[in-house]
């Protein structure tokens, strides 16, 4: 599965784009949170699913879709 990266993007209107994509259809939503011991730092990941599974993560601003889950719900 290639993810498509779409570039900085605000998270709204990542997920805007995310609906319009899956068809206007309900997403599911989790957050993963990754903590890096060595410099100390947390980062949220936004996941987004449909019932094909997993169509697109955004983080820090940046937001990346799986057009192979995008099929019709």
């Amino acid at each position: 599965m290639e993810a498509t990266q779409l570039g900085k993007i605000k998270k709204t209107d990542f997920e805007n784009t995310l609906f319009g994509l899956n068809n206007e259809q309900v997403m599911d939503y989790d957050k993963h949170s990754e903590f890096n011991f060595e410099t100390n730092e947390n980062t949220i990941i936004h996941l987004y699913y449909n019932e094909n599974g997993h169509i697109g993560s955004w983080c820090n601003g940046n937001g990346w879709y799986f057009a192979d889950n995008l099929g019709s719900n």
